[in-house]
């Protein structure tokens, strides 16, 4: 990554729906759409979008975060639920 601002991310738990604020484009988004093909970019909250299923947070945080740490950027988690 060669991007500053890809280097964080904020992941904000909101229950079944988690949101993502990274740039939308750039290669860390690239890499993101290939390993997270359900999440969509949400243009009016200018941030990504990705729902989970009650049951799954834990699998869901924890695939968030392996994809985000071995692709070089830091996580800050907010919880909303």
């Amino acid at each position: 990554m060669t991007d500053a601002s890809e280097k964080h991310v904020t992941l904000t738990k909101m229950c079944e729906l988690h949101s993502i604020a990274m740039p939308r484009d750039g290669e860390l988004a690239e890499r993101f759409q290939k390993a997270f093909p359900t999440a969509a970019f949400d243009e009016s909250a200018q941030e990504w979008r990705m729902v989970w299923k009650k049951g799954t947070y834990a699998v869901s945080n924890a695939r968030l975060e392996a994809f985000f740490h071995d692709n070089g950027a830091s996580v800050v988690h907010v919880d909303k639920c």
